[in-house]
C-alpha cells in the first residue's frame, strides 16, 4: 500500500488527530501533517511548519516551498478520493502568491474540482494558522498512471 494512503486510512481510522506525514523526506522537513479529509467532497486538510532552511533573503518561505504545499494539499486530496493504488502526477501547476508566507505554522486545503479516469483537476489555498486569509492559491491538473511500470509517453 501507497505509505501516503495509509496515512489517510489511519486519519481516518482514528480520533481526529493530526496524523504526521512521514513518507518523504521532503514532508518531513515540512513538517506535515494531515489535519481533515473529507473524502465525499474531495477536500484534505494539511498542516505545515516551514522551518528557516526555506527562508530566502527577505525572511519569507520561497516560493518552490509556498508552491510544493500547494501541490501536496492536492495530491493528498486526490489520493482521498482515488481508489488505493491509484497513481498520479502533476502535469500543470499554477501558483499564486497573495502576500509574503512568512516563518511560522500554515494550514492549507486542498479539493478535488473533477475527476475523471484519466485527469483530475484540483485547487487549493495556503493561510497562516488563525487566518483565513489566503496567502497564496493553486490549481492544477494530475495525470492519472495505469501502473508506475506504465511507460511514460
Amino acid at each position: 500500500m501507497n505509505p501516503d494512503h495509509t496515512a489517510i486510512f489511519d486519519f481516518l481510522s482514528g480520533d481526529g488527530a493530526p496524523v504526521p506525514l512521514t513518507s518523504q523526506p521532503f514532508l518531513k522537513a515540512l513538517k506535515g501533517e494531515i489535519l481533515g479529509i473529507d473524502r465525499d467532497a474531495g477536500l484534505m486538510t494539511l498542516g505545515f511548519q516551514p522551518g528557516e532552511e526555506f527562508l530566502q533573503g527577505l525572511n519569507v518561505i520561497q516560493g518552490g516551498i509556498v508552491t510544493a504545499m500547494l501541490d501536496f494539499a492536492m495530491a493528498f486530496a486526490g489520493l482521498a478520493r482515488s481508489a488505493e493504488g491509484t497513481q498520479f502526477g502533476t502535469v500543470s501547476l499554477t501558483t499564486n502568491f497573495m502576500r509574503p508566507v512568512t516563518p511560522g505554522r500554515y494550514v492549507c486545503r486542498g479539493r478535488v474540482v473533477r475527476q475523471g479516469s484519466r485527469m483530475i483537476f484540483a485547487d487549493s489555498e495556503l493561510m497562516k494558522e488563525g487566518d483565513e486569509r489566503p496567502v497564496a492559491t493553486a490549481n492544477g491538473v494530475m495525470a492519472i498512471s495505469s501502473s508506475p511500470s506504465s511507460p511514460s509517453r
